[in-house]
């Protein structure tokens, strides 16, 4: 019986010294974990379960020139409510009324399914419960003042995040220049290409994983996100409009693949409307490609403004000479080059074998003159920058590709051919910047769209103190050239889409687009025009490019050309014309003209008393000073009609060989020409009376 208790009791006793050591064992584990391990085990613990997380700036607005937004950032909210902050009895107290606003508020859900939802979360202990996606800023003011979630976060659980989302107010205007980005894409136009100013510099916060995502830890940032600046265009939305409709109607009429316009501010460079439309069939039209900026091709006629500058610069010919045109037919090493009205004309001016656009007189002044040293043609065309893009903001601008004799692709057929517009590949852009440059005076500058970049309304860089310029042909050479355009309208291929609104100049260029290298089996052609409006005075250029029309008609006289005068007088009546009666107002006495003889006879009649007397046929009258002075009507010179009736204005301007075109009644207000700039005898001159 001893024995029995004595093993009993050592058992019990092994027993107890086993808890102790055991109990012991935890303790020294429990110990080494809290203070040894636990820094590190905790840390692991965080990095599994707390991250850094970037926080989006805002992003930076894009604006036209008059401030009207063209791109920017809407605020969009996510609505998340911690279930497990509020009381038991401000849940229970509010909860039904919580559950009628969010009916009210999104009625596609009744109010009992958000009183269900929201006890399913308390009794789950959500504490990141979607409440609502894609939240806008006043639905987010709404919802914060409803119950419970107007106690906040720490009290009553509301959680609101902030994304964005980026709209365009003006829609599809301008829409691939201003362009656009996404997280796995770079992106397109402005938005690409200012992204180190719109983009902003990221934040960072902490948040904590949870179940169903990630929840910020607390409403303060480790970084705050610094905001985007914004980017202030030349771009003006009118114009864009306009040009939009204009060249949508053009395609939908000749049925082309795609086509573009571009309309420049002739001083200064600045690109006012660009428009890139694609036909995708059934009426419908995108901007899903810059062909304006992007696409290379080649020019046809358009190129003929170059040629023509190259002559006169080098004294070549003047637009009255008189060039042989062959009969509109020359071969060139076996090879035929013809015009479109060929055996119509042997001989022709200068000024008219430009409107009439004879490929054989500009292919002869050509190659006649440079076929011995085809450099110094091509040293002009350099000057006008066609063999260097012109590095406009906008990216994926391609190098033009500019024949010359050191090329592989060079023959003995480049010249003749080169100086028609064919073997050389340009874009829109890069064409319009080099006619811009020649009737600016000559002075070319580079092409802009991008006024000034902001941050907070401090500019950070003006762009306007960065604009550059570089003279490419003479003053002579210029008028000439708005001589030659203007005849386009006049008498050449472009009259029968002349404004009776104002005086229009330009070039034609109907482009065969070729098929596997030839041109002979290829139906396919690139309709053209670039030209400038007032004619002498120029404020505006304009590209139009219509490719592949296919119903029929093809020639850019009909299919590009009528875009360019609808553009052209809309801009005009809303913009030029307002701004020269603008410029005006108040500042001009009042005038009358007329012949100094008529003057001497009404006089006797009605008491009127000269303040001195005139010899000169034709005379201004100062009617508040009765100054009379002498109106400048020398030879060879556009005539003063100012302030003329109609049938002095037209008698003096029939007088001098030149062609009138009036529109109103009373006493002429408005000319154009203006007066004194050299004109040649049957010039179309604009006249308006009021």
């Amino acid at each position: 019986m001893t024995n029995v208790k004595k093993s009993i009791m050592w058992r019990v006793v092994f027993c107890m010294v086993a808890v102790v050591l055991f109990a012991v064992w935890i303790s020294v584990q429990m110990f080494k974990i809290q203070l040894i391990q636990g820094p590190e085990l905790l840390s692991q613990s965080d990095s599994i379960t707390i991250k850094r997380q970037d926080i989006s700036p805002a992003r930076g607005n894009i604006y036209s020139d008059d401030g009207s937004l063209l791109a920017t950032s809407m605020p969009i909210y996510q609505i998340r409510w911690d279930a497990t902050v509020c009381k038991e009895d401000t849940f229970r107290k509010y909860v039904n009324v919580l559950a009628a606003s969010l009916e009210q508020m999104y009625p596609e859900n009744t109010e009992s399914y958000y009183r269900t939802m929201l006890k399913k979360a308390r009794a789950d202990g959500n504490r990141y419960k979607l409440i609502r996606r894609r939240v806008n800023y006043t639905e987010q003011k709404i919802l914060r003042a409803m119950p419970i979630f107007n106690k906040g976060r720490y009290r009553g659980g509301f959680v609101s995040e902030l994304t964005t989302k980026r709209v365009k107010p003006a829609g599809q205007l301008a829409f691939r220049t201003i362009g656009y980005r996404t997280k796995d894409n770079p992106g397109v136009g402005l938005e690409r290409s200012y992204e180190n100013d719109l983009g902003g510099v990221k934040g960072e916060r902490l948040v904590q994983r949870i179940s169903g995502g990630y929840r910020p830890i607390n409403d303060e940032n480790l970084i705050e996100p610094q905001n985007g600046r914004d980017v202030h265009t030349t771009l003006n939305i009118d114009f864009q409009e306009i040009a939009q409709r204009s060249l949508s109607a053009a395609i939908d009429k000749h049925n082309a693949m795609h086509g573009s316009v571009i309309v420049m501010e002739v001083a200064t460079g600045k690109i006012k409307a660009i428009s890139n439309l694609k036909n995708m069939g059934e009426g419908k039209y995108l901007e899903q490609y810059n062909y304006a900026i992007g696409e290379s091709y080649e020019p046809g006629s358009v190129w003929k403004v170059f040629s023509a500058m190259a002559a006169f610069e080098d004294n070549l010919v003047k637009p009255s000479d008189t060039v042989n045109l062959m009969n509109g037919f020359r071969e060139y090493f076996g090879k035929p080059m013809r015009d479109s009205d060929q055996g119509r004309f042997k001989k022709a001016s200068f000024i008219d074998a430009f409107a009439r656009s004879s490929n054989v007189a500009f292919s002869s002044l050509i190659f006649d003159n440079y076929s011995s040293a085809p450099n110094k043609y091509i040293s002009y065309l350099k000057k006008l920058d066609l063999d260097k893009p012109t590095g406009i903001e906008i990216k994926g601008e391609p190098n033009p590709v500019l024949n010359h004799p050191a090329s592989n692709s060079w023959s003995q057929l480049t010249l003749p051919w080169l100086a028609i517009g064919y073997e050389n590949l340009h874009t829109p852009l890069q064409l319009l910047t080099a006619y811009n440059g020649i009737i600016n005076n000559g002075e070319m500058v580079k092409p802009r769209i991008v006024e000034k970049v902001t941050d907070a309304g401090l500019v950070i860089r003006d762009f306007d103190e960065m604009s550059e310029s570089k003279r490419v042909c003479s003053q002579e050479t210029s008028d000439y050239i708005k001589l030659l355009t203007a005849a386009v309208f006049e008498k050449g291929s472009a009259r029968k889409v002349q404004s009776k609104v104002l005086p229009l100049a330009g070039k034609t260029g109907t482009a065969q687009i070729s098929t596997k290298g030839q041109y002979q089996t290829s139906k396919k052609y690139n309709a053209s025009f670039i030209g400038h409006f007032p004619a002498d005075k120029p404020v505006y250029s304009i590209y139009v490019m219509i490719n592949e029309p296919r119903n029929g008609v093809f020639y850019a006289s009909a299919v590009a050309a009528p875009v360019f005068t609808e553009i052209a007088e809309k801009i005009y009546t809303i913009n030029v014309k307002q701004e020269i009666n603008e410029d005006n107002k108040g500042h001009l006495p009042v005038y009358t003209a007329g012949y100094y003889s008529d003057f001497k006879e009404i006089n006797k009649v009605t008491g009127l008393v000269l303040s001195e007397e005139v010899s000169s046929e034709i005379v201004q009258i100062n009617t508040e000073t009765k100054n009379a002075s002498p109106k400048n009507n020398s030879e060879g010179k556009m005539p003063d009609v100012m302030g003329l009736g109609a049938k002095d204005a037209i008698y003096l301007l029939e007088l001098r060989g030149l062609k009138p075109k009036i529109t109103g009644y009373g006493r002429v207000v408005e000319q154009s020409p203006n007066p004194g700039i050299k004109v040649e005898s049957n010039r179309t001159v604009y006249i308006r009376l009021n």
